[in-house]
């Protein structure tokens, strides 16, 4: 029975099981990272079994509600509309809310999905703690997004593209609320988000 103990050309027992190993690993890499990096659901503004961290409002009950989150890391800055937080692990969520519908799309419209990334890179830096995911919510549907490497380098091209913009000067910028709102620097890299617009009530591009 000397097949037991060696397999093959000098495989022994420990050698097979080794292999078996690390072909199980190579699988279930595989499927984790077969997976689609974004879900589309039905709207719902609640997440089991996690509360409420943080708010882009101020409240009275907590200060830290509606103060504007900067990363030094990254040098990005913004106030995502709500972060939960597990209860049980402690792991952060940021909620992103928006007032139009998305309608059959598959996808969710691309600033509104790059100003969700750079969430992820902020609440990264501010609270030490990666968000494994976050949600865009539209008034018929939302999409869970994956804080994956590919969408960690999305958004870091993007605000890079952006910054190079502003320093070149290509182009006089010409803020306007339909434009500035769904756009993944305003409110973290444009310099021009706090301009006064016509047609807004307050100083700011950002959707209140």
């Amino acid at each position: 029975m000397e097949w037991v103990k060696t397999i093959g050309n000098g495989f022994g027992t420990a050698d097979l099981v080794l292999l078996c190993v690390a072909v199980l690993l190579v699988v279930l890499l595989c499927i984790r990272h077969g997976r689609p990096a974004l879900k589309k659901l039905t709207a719902r503004d609640d997440i089991p079994g996690y509360a409420l961290l943080y708010a882009d409002r101020k409240q009275d009950k907590n200060k830290d509600f509606g103060r504007l989150l900067y990363s030094a890391k990254y040098d990005l800055q913004g106030r995502p509309d709500y972060v939960f937080c597990s209860r049980l692990l402690g792991r952060i969520v940021p909620v992103e809310l928006k007032s139009g519908c998305i309608g059959e799309a598959e996808e969710p419209h691309h600033g509104d999905f790059l100003q969700l990334a750079a969430y992820f890179l902020i609440l990264e830096d501010v609270y030490g703690k990666r968000p494994a995911y976050g949600r865009l919510v539209y008034r018929d549907y939302m999409f869970e997004i994956k804080n994956t490497a590919r969408v960690r380098r999305e958004v870091l091209k993007a605000v890079q593209e952006m910054r190079q913009m502003l320093r070149d000067g290509i182009a006089e910028p010409k803020p306007s609320f339909a434009h500035c709102r769904p756009c993944v620097c305003n409110g973290t890299v444009c310099q021009f988000s706090e301009t006064e617009i016509e047609g807004v009530n307050d100083d700011s591009c950002r959707e209140e």
